[in-house]
């Protein structure tokens, strides 16, 4: 099973990525990331063992991602 999740019109994706820092290096069972950065873009790849894996990985970085584009919509007003 496979996802992947595509961000497009970033401004800075190395950002994004470095926010994330944590939880990409933490494994989930049955289930891989990979991130790849282009110029105004992230690319969120995941694979896992079943569905309910591959929904549930999805599901964390989906959360994850809102927060770090939120915090950092805060900080920019700052």
């Amino acid at each position: 099973m496979r996802a992947e999740i595509v961000l497009t019109d970033i401004s800075d994706p190395e950002d994004l990525v470095e926010s994330l820092g944590a939880e990409r290096m933490e494994e989930m069972s049955k289930t891989s990331m990979t991130m790849e950065t282009g110029e105004n873009s992230l690319k969120i790849k995941i694979e896992a063992e079943d569905v309910s894996s591959l929904r549930a990985a999805v599901n964390s970085y989906l959360r994850w991602l809102r927060i770090a584009i939120d915090t950092n919509d805060v900080i920019t007003q700052l």
